[in-house]
């Protein structure tokens, strides 16, 4: 959130992307959206292009699973996408909101994988095939595997000037990471672990743990 340049616009994927950054305070100049009408995965990165043409000159970001991005990828090849989109496309090969710990499809285990959250699809977390697509068009394309990835390329993907090309950022991440972290983050005002505290400042930092006991307050 802090990265987020003031008076830019940015779009969430409903359900993991929505919550994960609902933990979070951003500016109040930082206008925020959501496709909940419908609860579904259909026209987040429609919506979010079709809002980027109401001003050209505002950057606009989006956040999304990948199974909301390849259910509306035809949607980057519009004539009209302009430069001012940011995209990250959070990879972790399923809807990992049914592998989340608190889920009644998280009792099923690696069989929820199978029936219910559609892992193995849309290229199986192929380092390729978002890359390629985004490239061909006219995205410029970044990525990160881990944290220290992540903080190489998250200064370019949140400048506040307008680039040359629109920017997706592809991030691959484990489902069981996702499910951690979001049991940790339910269960800080639980937690007096020593332990737990230092994971947790370790991820989000001491910033980030003030702005966490202000809205649990």
């Amino acid at each position: 959130m802090d990265y987020l340049p003031v008076n830019s616009v940015i779009h969430f994927g409903i359900l993991n992307s929505l919550r994960s950054w609902n933990f979070f305070e951003k500016n109040n100049s930082i206008l925020g959206y959501a496709n909940t009408g419908g609860f579904g995965i259909d026209g987040c990165v429609s919506s979010l292009i079709g809002a980027s043409l109401a001003d050209p000159n505002k950057l606009y970001f989006g956040v999304v699973g990948d199974l909301a991005f390849f259910y509306d990828m035809n949607s980057l090849g519009n004539r009209h996408v302009g430069k001012n989109i940011r995209l990250m496309v959070i990879n972790n090969g399923r809807g990992v909101e049914f592998r989340n710990y608190g889920h009644r499809a998280y009792q099923f285990g690696d069989h929820a994988d199978k029936y219910i959250a559609a892992a193995g699809h849309y290229g199986n977390q192929s380092q390729k095939l978002i890359k390629d697509y985004s490239e061909n068009l006219g995205f410029e394309y970044l990525s990160a595997k881990n944290k220290d990835e992540f903080m190489k390329v998250i200064e370019k993907f949140t400048t506040h000037q307008i680039t040359e090309k629109p920017i997706l950022l592809e991030v691959f991440t484990n489902y069981n990471d996702e499910s951690e972290a979001l049991k940790i983050m339910y269960n800080l005002r639980k937690s007096s672990s020593g332990v737990t505290k230092k994971i947790i400042r370790n991820v989000i930092s001491d910033k980030g743990i003030q702005i966490l006991k202000k809205i649990i307050k």
